[in-house]
């Protein structure tokens, strides 16, 4: 163990004891160090970049140990210029044309002799020195003597005209006595330099937005805390001496920041204007373009002592042309654009004049105009001028509309591509063009709705029975008068050995087709929103204010429980509906019908409880009735284009479309229907009804997706047939309790709810009056998990003496109300 360690500490000295290696000849850099770029303050004069060249010390000495020239491109680890080209990419990757790989070096030749220019001269250069942009493009001193190759010089000219510091760079060779190599004259033409800039005109904007987009810097540009050049320092140290080189192995790919215009902390720092004023304006122009100022256009003058006067106008309409609709339709069409000329127009501004045109004149839609006139292909270039004393005057110029492609249209030939088409819809900003500063809307009579849906039908009476409903609408190009087609048909399938226990004949009967059929006007001239009838032989049920189509069908398929009553309806149904500013609704049906009773299949049909008892369908009244239902409507919040009518049409339930969103301000929504008829009566024969029924509702936000929501319902008649009969319980109707468990003549209804964002709480309060008599209130409590605006989980609990610990739990899909 003592050798091992006496050895280990004889190896240093060994080590020590070796003589030292031989000195190496000090490496030398001939690339330019950021000293080396700056030029001395004889070269600069009055320059304002000479003060970063105060005390710079040029290296002279361009020859290597043996006198031999060495190639300003090689550098002190002795990398040939090739070698150099690798390491160093090509400075401008934003722009990757590939003309390195498709243009060669530059050769040429007379005679034999070889005449590829192998020195540079700049020449027209004045906010620069020729020292400072020989060393930002990596090119060898003008008093050195090394030659370029043809890859170098192609170099050398890619990056001048790609810096953003020339208008222009003209490179011409001038050929000299031989040996003398031919030399390449480069005469540029400085960006103008700016020094102050002042904004005019603006209306909407502010000076710093346009500032900072006319001084925009590439964003791979140094910042003002980054270094703008990077270096490779070499350190070499022996037993004798240490040296330290210092090389750029690479030239900047920007200019330095001091060199050029630009924007810091809201101050203008003077210098060239990078890529030019004219592409700076052309660059601020599109930008305001491509934010919605379709009509903007830029104005500027510089003067020769660098001050920038800028006048941007953001754009007025002077005037709106409708095209494709008649000389009548297009004065109504102007007054529903409410566009007023004078104003700045945005192309928000547009979208929301289309959105609500064709909410307010229904029959029209946006048709889809030529691309060449859109004004999001519209293009506009800046155009520069200059005045003898070197003032330069810039302004905008549009670029000339591109003529419509003839499309050669051959009379009775079918084109398929637009029958693939027929139905599609155009967005409104297709429709949008400008002629100046004039606005164009392309319209068109809107095209057939043909709407299908899938009807959910699942009730424990017909058993599965999927079907159809679909609407036809044909709209009047002159808004005279509008028809709607409607019609529905479910099929009752034959699944599960379902049947009436006793009575074939009724099940055969209860699995009959149901079909609907209807037409209406609509007439905008007069108010009429709905003028038309309808004939029917289908299973029906009143219960659709209490829950909607998808959640019955879907609780009757799984667990037995569809809470609705069905009762078969046969006869025809005739209304008129009125509709006036925009919120209020009057209506007049007259129905004649007959009623009859059905029963649930055995045993039930559905996932979950089938083995149970069969829901009770209560029994009707039977017989035929005939009817005549008044009714009025509000509701506030609602599109002038939304819908009116419905398919399956109740004095319960109202005509105004409910989708949207209803929560999103304060909404009020009212309905109020009399009926009054003859039908059969309990004690036989004929006898006189009539039934009230008023359901108000509010919603009242409080904040981001909170706020209350009140309603109350009371309805109630005389003589009513058991199918019009009220009864509160179960879902929207007295939530915790039995479906229908109190029933009587007249029912109250009231429902609060407060949500915050998706948790709700709510109380439900009703009574019903039967034989004379008002049963005690009864209060419903629980809460609901919201998930959008009308996906909601229930969970509600009774409060009276049957109360128990397990709520009653649903999951809905559809608001009734």
């Amino acid at each position: 163990m003592n050798r091992f360690a006496l050895l280990i500490c004889l190896l240093p000295a060994l080590a020590v004891a070796q003589p030292a290696p031989a000195p190496e000849p000090e490496p030398r850099s001939d690339a330019p160090s950021s000293a080396e770029a700056a030029p001395s303050q004889g070269e600069t004069g009055n320059n304002p970049q000479s003060e970063r060249a105060e005390g710079a010390t040029p290296a002279t000495d361009n020859q290597e140990a043996g006198g031999k020239p060495r190639s300003p491109t090689t550098d002190a680890r002795g990398d040939t210029p090739a070698d150099t080209q690798k390491s160093c990419p090509d400075d401008f990757e934003d722009d990757d044309s590939g003309d390195t790989r498709v243009l060669a070096p530059l050769q040429l030749a007379v005679d034999g002799r070889s005449l590829t220019p192998g020195r540079i001269e700049l020449h027209g250069l004045h906010w620069l020195t020729d020292a400072q942009v020989r060393a930002f493009i990596g090119a060898p001193r003008a008093d050195s003597g090394a030659l370029l190759s043809g890859r170098e010089v192609h170099l050398f000219l890619r990056r001048l005209a790609r810096s953003g510091l020339f208008a222009r760079v003209e490179p011409r060779v001038r050929v000299a006595e031989a040996p003398q190599p031919a030399v390449l004259e480069v005469h540029l033409e400085e960006n103008p330099v700016v020094s102050a800039v002042e904004v005019n005109g603006l209306q909407d904007l502010q000076a710093t937005e346009i500032l900072e987009e006319l001084l925009w810097l590439p964003h791979r540009f140094p910042t003002e805390d980054e270094d703008e050049e990077s270096f490779t320092a070499t350190l070499r140290v022996d037993s004798r001496r240490g040296t330290l080189s210092v090389v750029r192995p690479c030239p900047p790919r920007y200019p330095p920041r001091d060199w050029v215009a630009r924007l810091e902390r809201g101050t203008l720092h003077p210098g060239i204007f990078l890529g030019g004023v004219a592409h700076g304006l052309e660059r601020t122009l599109k930008r305001l373009r491509d934010d919605g100022y379709m009509l903007a256009s830029l104005s500027a003058v510089l003067s020769p002592d660098g001050k920038l006067m800028m006048t941007v106008d953001e754009g007025r309409l002077e005037s709106i042309e409708v095209r494709g609709v008649d000389a009548d339709i297009a004065a109504r069409v102007q007054d529903a654009l409410d566009l007023k000329p004078g104003t700045v127009f945005l192309r928000s501004d547009a979208k929301r004049a289309v959105r609500r045109l064709t909410s307010r004149l229904p029959f029209l839609e946006p048709a889809d105009a030529n691309d060449s006139d859109s004004p999001r292909s519209q293009r506009a270039h800046i155009i520069e001028t200059r005045e003898p004393d070197g003032t330069r005057a810039y302004h905008t110029q549009e670029a000339p509309r591109a003529k419509p492609r003839h499309r050669e249209q051959v009379e009775f030939e079918l084109n398929w591509k637009q029958f693939a088409n027929w139905w599609d819809d155009v967005d409104s900003a297709d429709s949008i063009t400008l002629e100046g500063k004039k606005l164009v809307v392309h319209l068109r009579t809107r095209r057939p709705d043909f709407d299908v849906d899938l009807l959910p039908m699942h009730t424990q009476v017909t058993g599965f029975s999927p079907g159809l409903s679909g609407r036809l609408r044909l709209w009047d190009a002159k808004d005279r008068a509008h028809v709607t087609v409607d019609a529905a048909l479910t099929i009752p399938l034959r699944w599960g050995g379902q049947y009436l226990p006793d009575d074939p004949e009724g099940t055969q009967r209860q699995r009959r087709i149901n079909m609907l059929g209807g037409a209406k006007l609509q007439v905008p001239r007069v108010g009429l929103a709905e003028l038309g009838a309808q004939v029917y032989d289908f299973t029906d049920t009143l219960d659709r204010w209490r829950m909607g189509d998808i959640d019955s069908s879907l609780y009757s398929a799984l667990i037995n429980r569809p809470d609705r009553d069905y009762f078969r309806r046969k006869g025809l149904t005739a209304f008129a509906t009125w509709r006036w500013a925009d919120d209020w609704l009057a209506g007049v049906e007259y129905r004649n019908d007959r009623y009859e009773s059905m029963r649930s299949f055995t045993p039930p049909f559905s996932l979950f409880r089938n083995d149970s008892a069969p829901f009770p369908n209560a029994p009707v009244t039977e017989g035929r009735f005939d009817s005549v239902v008044v009714r009025m409507e509000y509701a506030s919040n609602v599109p002038a284009a939304a819908s009116v009518g419905s398919l399956f049409r109740t004095p319960e339930t109202s005509l105004f479309d409910r989708d949207g969103d209803w929560e999103s301000r304060a909404s009020l929504r009212g309905l109020l229907t009399l009926e009054v008829g003859n039908g059969p009566g309990s004690a036989g024969g004929d006898a006189r009804f009539w039934k009230l029924v008023s359901d108000i509702a509010m919603e009242v936000p409080t904040g981001w997706d909170t706020g209350l929501s009140l309603r109350v319902r009371t309805a109630g008649g005389h003589r009513l047939p058991e199918q019009k009969r009220e009864a509160l319980g179960g879902w929207t109707a007295l939530r915790g309790f039995g479906f229908k468990e109190y029933r009587g003549d007249v029912s109250v209804l009231t429902s609060a709810e407060y949500r915050w964002s998706a948790l709700g709480l709510f109380a439900d309060l009703g009574t019903v009056r039967a034989d004379d008599a008002w049963t005690d209130a009864r209060l419903g409590l629980g809460a609901s998990l919201h998930f959008g605006d009308n996906v909601r989980m229930d969970v509600a609990w009774r409060t009276d003496e049957r109360a128990t610990a397990t709520p009653e739990a649903r999951l809905l899909f559809q608001r009734t109300f």
